[in-house]
């Protein structure tokens, strides 16, 4: 095909008066209508009729774009949306976290759990090296002749709960009526209790009879007595307690719940995340006077700057009462930094993790006041003589000085006045080897 341009201009600068004739093909062949549309339009002179007169091809549709997975930051992102890899389970990938003593994303790893099993009387004694509890009781199992009624207080990701279905299904604790026994875990977090609940039921054959019942209740433990009351299993009924009083590494992890100080999140802490009309911490901190706060601090964490860091943080005609944890954090910080410069003599730097400890107190506070959480222990407590069948036990595994000295108190009393036969004088503490593979273990106390 040749090209003849008018006035013999180079190709591309023809004169703008140019028309539809300044343009003639002489072609040895006919020509396709893309061609000459192609043409023609490089012209200016496109006309649409022309380019599907000879040829009935249609253009295929461009393909859409592919979307890019976001890029994983580094080997161990610090946003918990970030870690996609663990959260859809990646085997490889949890295995690594591990292995570096940390919890993955979405997961929570149970703390002293053949300890819990064997003080609630769900293995056999000895196996551990020893009972604390001073009883001739072998095991809880061993001595019923009815099925084994077990309670998880806090369900959380399932494992204590995983593990306690499997001790009431093995055959060494099973009795000839005991395909009827039961766990009841409780949680009070809408979110986790729905997943939770759909994985335990897949792991161990829903509807399979020769398993134990699961029975999992969204409520607040402190409502066990109603709860059994309400389904005929009251008084005394309840064969083994467990409750775990800390925090579940999914809320920890997951910054939108506000729950950790490492990354920033809004300043929420409300165990049930559905429940939009409850109080957030902000709101908490926006309705509490400095006084208030300083005996919240006081009681909650035995904070040694209660009354600084209450001042510090409500006093609005200097600075807004912080929104997010990380602003939290940074006021917590700058009120105490200049106290413990002062109480130290000769004066050195101050180190982050002793200002990090000050910030984690702060929030402890602040989560256990707006949860309710020393109430709901002692309802709980209060409420234990009365559901625990004769021989049960109940083992509870606590984060503070404030938790732990509530359940001391409640067992001392009950066996100086004979409602328990025995109880833990001594603790167990998580084992060095625990310890290294799970750091969020180092602070737990089991009684």
């Amino acid at each position: 095909m040749d090209v003849v341009m008018h006035n013999n201009a180079p190709y591309g600068d023809a004169p703008k008066g140019l028309h539809q004739h300044s343009l003639r093909f002489a072609a040895a062949a006919p020509i396709s209508s893309k061609i000459a549309a192609a043409a023609a339009a490089a012209a200016g002179l496109y006309d649409p009729a022309a380019s599907t007169k000879d040829d009935d091809t249609t253009v295929p549709s461009p393909k859409p774009q592919r979307q890019r997975r976001v890029r994983y930051a580094g080997k161990y992102p610090r946003n918990f949306s970030d870690k996609y890899k663990e959260l859809k389970g990646d085997s490889s990938t949890i295995e690594k976290v591990l292995a570096k003593g940390m919890t993955p994303a979405g997961t929570h790893v149970p703390i002293l759990l053949m300890e819990c099993l064997e003080h609630m009387g769900l293995v056999p004694v000895g196996q551990l090296g020893g009972d604390d509890l001073n009883s001739t009781n072998n095991s809880a199992a061993s001595k019923q002749s009815e099925p084994l009624l077990v309670v998880d207080c806090t369900l959380g990701y399932g494992g204590h709960s995983s593990h306690l279905l499997k001790a009431l299904n093995e055959d060494r604790l099973r009795t000839p009526s005991s395909s009827s026994s039961e766990l009841i875990a409780f949680d009070q977090d809408s979110l986790e209790i729905v997943k939770t609940k759909a994985r335990l039921l897949q792991d161990q054959g829903e509807g399979d009879d020769t398993t134990a019942t699961f029975t999992a209740v969204n409520q607040n433990f402190c409502t066990l007595k109603p709860y059994l009351e309400s389904t005929g299993q009251y008084p005394a009924k309840v064969t083994s307690l467990l409750a775990d009083l800390g925090l579940s590494s999914m809320q920890i992890d997951d910054n939108t719940r506000g729950f950790t100080y490492k990354r920033e999140g809004p300043l929420d802490m409300r165990m049930d995340s559905t429940n939009t009309t409850g109080e957030t911490a902000y709101e908490l901190l926006c309705r509490l006077k400095p006084k208030q706060l300083k005996r919240l601090l006081q009681e909650n964490s035995d904070e040694v700057y209660a009354e600084e860091i209450a001042f510090g943080l409500l006093n609005k005609k200097k600075k807004k009462i912080p929104e997010t944890t990380t602003e939290l954090a940074a006021r917590v910080r700058s009120i105490v930094e200049p106290l413990l410069l002062k109480a130290i003599q000769p004066k050195t730097k101050i180190e982050k993790r002793q200002l990090d400890s000050t910030v984690a107190r702060v929030m402890q506070a602040l989560r256990i006041e707006l949860n309710g959480e020393f109430l709901v222990l002692e309802q709980l407590l209060e409420d234990l003589p009365s559901v625990l069948a004769p021989g049960g036990r109940a083992v509870f595994l606590t984060f503070h000085s404030g938790e732990d000295r509530r359940v001391k108190k409640a067992f001392k009393n009950g066996f100086k006045s004979g409602i328990y036969s025995s109880w833990s004088r001594n603790v167990v503490r998580p084992t060095a080897t625990e310890r290294r593979n799970n750091p969020r273990s180092s602070c737990c106390k089991l009684r």
